[in-house]
C-alpha cells in the first residue's frame, strides 16, 4: 500500500505541493554551495570539523560526511525536476539510511551519527539523540515529496527508518522546555504516524502537540526566550506543521503558536537600529545576521528591507510569512517605549517548591524590559546568567548601515562562566544589577562541565562590558575621580557605568580597558594574578553591583546616588525608585537563581 493511501487524510496532507518552475531555478541557485561538497565517491556532503564537539570524539580540523547536511540536500534534489539532480538524492538517501542504530539493544536505537567517521557504537562522547529528529523531518519530505521516484524497496527502508526513529523520539519524551526538539519530535511523531498508519505514535503526536501548545500559552512564549536562533529554529518546525497539517483542531493550535512567533520578534524590534534587540536566552550573534534580514525581506514581502548584502528572495522550501497585522511594529514603531513579557512562569519551569531551612523558596518568573527610544534600546532580565549563549543585559543602538551594541559578560580565564548570575530591575533609561555565583552551576557550558565540589580555580576572573558593531566613536574612559566609574561614549550617545559594591572573597576589583580591531572593551578586574582555587562554598562572599544610566542629548541633568547596603547575607542596591537585593554569598543554583527581589515605580 502506498504511503498516500496509508495516509490519515484528516489529520495531514500527504503529499507536498510541486514547486513551480521559478521556484526550482531559486532552489538551484540555494543548492550552489552544497554541490561543491558533495563527495561523489562516498554520496554525501563533506565538511571540514572546526573544533572538537561535545558529541564527538573527533578533533578539529577534520575531514568528515555530514549525515544531517546529506539528507536535507537530498530532500532539496529531489523538488528538482533535473533527473540526474534526483537520482543523486537517491544515492545520499541509500548512503545515509544504513548508518542509523538499528540495534534495540542499544539506548540509541534509532538514532544517527554526525557522521560515519565518528560511529555512535564505542565511543567516548555521549550520543546526540537530536539526530533523530533533524534526521526525520529531512525523511518525511522525501517521503511526502518524492515517494513516486523511489522504489518499493528504498520507500519501505525509509518507512522503517522513521518508524525506528519515532519510537527513539517517544521513548526520549522531551518537554516542552527544550522547545526546538519537542516541537520537532512533536512533527515527526505526528506525521509518521499518520502517513504509515502508526496509531500508538499518531497518538503520542496529537497528545505531544496540545501538550507544547499549553504549555507555552501559559508559559507566554518559549523558554529560550526571545532567541534569534532558536525562536526561528521553532518557526521552522511550526511552519512544517503549517505546511503538513490540515485537521482542522489541531491546525488552530499550530497557526497561533505560528503568530506567538511572529509577536515576540514584533515586539523586540527596535527600527531607528534595525536590530532584535534583547533580552536573550541563546545567542550566537550580537547583531542581525544577513539570513534574518533575508528572513525579514521575504517574509515582509519586501516592506521590511534592511541595508547589507544578503539575498532579496525567498527561501524556497522555508516560505516564512509575517502575520498582516504584525508588519506595522517592524516599519512603523511610536517611540519611547517599554516592553514588559513574562518569559518564562516560575510554576512551570519548576512545579514544586524547593524548601531550605530558613525559608521556603519557589522559581520565580522570569521577565523582560525593554525600552525602545529613538536613539537606542536598552534590555534587560530580571534574572539570568552569564553563559555565553546569553545575553540578559543588551543595549543596540545606531542605524541600520552602521549598528552597534553594548553586552555585559563574565569571564573566567577568558571564558564567559556560565555559573555567574545576574539579577536586574529596570526603569526605562537605567538599570541596578547585582551578579553572583552559583557553587553548582556550569563552567564555560551551564550543563556538561559543571563547577565540581564548589571549587573554582582561577588565573583571571574579570566583569566585562564589551561594544562591537560600528566602534568608531565608540570610547570607554575611567572616571579620574572614581575609580569605581566609567563612562562609554558613542557619538551623542553616552552611558554612566558604575560599580557601586564588589566584595570577592575580600577582594576589590578596578577597571581596564582593552580592545581587538572588532570589539572594544572595558572590565571590571577581580583577580588576575597566580592560579588559585577559590572555594566558592567557604566564601563569605562573590557578588557586584552594577549601575548602567543611558544618556542623550535630552536626557535631564543631573545623577542620582546610588546606595549599596550589606546586611551579611543579601546585597540591596537602590537609587530612587527601583532596588534590586540579592544573595551576597555562593549558594546552589536554585537558590541563587530565585532568591533575590526587586521594586520598580
Amino acid at each position: 500500500m502506498s504511503v498516500i493511501a496509508c495516509a490519515q487524510q484528516s489529520d495531514i496532507l500527504a503529499k507536498s505541493r510541486p514547486l513551480s518552475k521559478a521556484a526550482i531555478t531559486l532552489l538551484k541557485q540555494e543548492l550552489v554551495e552544497s554541490d561543491a561538497h558533495y563527495d561523489a565517491e562516498k554520496k554525501m556532503t563533506w565538511t571540514v570539523t572546526k573544533e572538537k564537539h561535545y558529541h564527538s570524539d573527533l578533533d578539529s580540523g577534520v575531514r568528515v560526511h555530514d549525515t544531517r547536511a546529506s539528507i536535507q540536500y537530498a530532500a532539496a534534489l529531489l523538488h528538482t525536476e533535473d533527473v540526474a539532480s534526483r537520482q543523486r538524492g537517491i544515492d545520499i538517501i541509500r548512503a545515509i539510511l544504513p548508518l542509523q542504530e538499528k540495534d534495540p539493544q542499544r539506548a540509541f536505537c534509532g538514532v544517527w551519527p554526525y557522521y560515519p567517521e565518528d560511529p555512535l557504537p564505542g565511543r567516548k562522547a555521549p550520543v546526540d539523540y537530536n539526530w533523530a529528529d533533524f534526521m526525520s523531518v529531512s525523511l518525511i519530505d522525501i517521503a511526502r515529496n518524492a515517494n513516486a521516484h523511489l522504489d518499493k524497496a528504498l520507500q519501505a527502508q525509509i518507512k522503517d527508518a522513521l518508524i525506528l526513529a519515532a519510537h527513539a523520539i517517544m521513548k526520549r519524551d522531551v518537554k516542552a522546555d527544550y522547545t526546538n526538539i519537542c516541537i520537532m519530535g512533536t512533527y515527526v511523531c505526528y506525521v509518521v504516524g499518520a502517513l504509515y498508519d502508526q496509531p500508538d505514535i499518531s497518538a503520542y503526536g496529537k497528545h505531544k502537540l496540545a501538550y507544547f501548545y499549553q504549555y507555552t500559552k501559559a508559559n507566554k512564549g518559549f523558554t529560550e526566550y526571545n532567541s534569534p536562533t532558536y525562536t526561528v529554529v521553532a518557526m521552522d518546525e511550526v511552519l512544517r506543521m503549517k505546511q503538513v497539517i490540515i485537521n482542522q483542531a489541531d491546525k488552530q493550535l499550530v497557526d497561533e503558536l505560528y503568530t506567538l512567533c511572529w509577536q515576540v520578534i514584533a515586539r523586540h524590534f527596535h527600527q531607528p537600529s534595525g536590530q532584535w534587540c534583547g533580552p536573550y536566552l541563546r545567542a550566537y550573534n550580537d547583531l542581525l545576521t544577513p539570513a534574518l534580514k533575508q528572513l525579514f525581506f521575504y517574509a515582509s514581502q519586501g516592506r521590511i528591507n534592511l541595508p547589507g548584502d544578503y539575498p532579496r528572495q525567498p527561501s524556497v522550501l522555508v516560505p516564512h510569512e509575517i502575520p498582516a497585522g504584525l508588519v506595522p511594529a517592524f516599519v512603523q514603531q511610536s517611540l519611547p517605549g517599554v516592553r514588559v513579557d513574562t518569559f518564562v512562569a516560575g510554576r512551570l519551569q519548576v512545579p514544586n517548591r524547593v524548601v531550605y531551612a530558613d525559608t521556603t523558596l519557589g522559581a520565580r518568573d522570569v521577565t523582560g524590559k525593554l525600552y525602545v527610544h529613538p536613539q537606542y534600546a536598552l534590555a534587560s532580565a530580571n534574572q539570568g546568567f552569564l553563559w555565553n549563549q546569553c545575553r540578559p543585559l543588551m543595549v543596540h543602538w545606531g542605524t541600520p548601515e552602521q549598528p552597534s551594541y553594548l553586552r555585559l559578560r563574565f569571564l573566567h580565564d577568558g571564558y564567559d562562566l556560565s555559573a555567574a548570575c545576574i539579577k536586574s530591575v529596570q526603569d526605562s533609561s537605567s538599570l541596578l544589577s547585582i551578579l553572583n555565583i552559583a557553587t553548582d552551576g556550569g563552567d564555560k557550558h551551564p550543563n556538561i562541565d559543571p563547577i565540581k565540589h564548589a571549587m573554582l580555580p582561577a588565573t583571571d576572573l574579570r566583569l566585562r562590558l564589551e561594544t562591537g558593531g560600528n566602534t568608531g566613536a565608540a570610547a570607554f574612559t575611567i572616571s579620574s575621580t572614581d575609580n569605581n566609574e566609567l563612562l562609554f561614549t558613542a557619538g551623542s550617545l553616552q552611558m554612566r557605568i558604575q560599580v557601586p559594591y564588589c566584595n570577592w572573597d575580600g577582594l576589590q576589583g578596578h577597571w581596564e580597558t582593552g580592545g581587538d580591531g572588532n570589539r572594544k572593551w572595558a572590565d571590571y578586574v577581580v583577580y588576575a594574578g597566580p592560579g588559585k582555587v577559590f572555594d566558592l562554598a567557604a566564601m563569605k562572599a562573590a557578588v557586584i553591583g552594577l549601575s548602567l544610566h543611558v544618556l542623550t542629548p535630552d536626557s535631564p541633568a543631573g545623577r542620582d546616588s546610588i546606595v549599596a547596603v550589606n546586611d551579611g547575607k543579601y546585597l540591596r542596591l537602590s537609587r530612587r525608585g527601583m532596588a534590586v537585593k540579592a544573595l551576597q554569598q555562593p549558594a546552589e543554583a536554585f537558590r541563587i537563581k530565585n532568591d533575590f527581589e526587586t521594586d520598580v515605580k
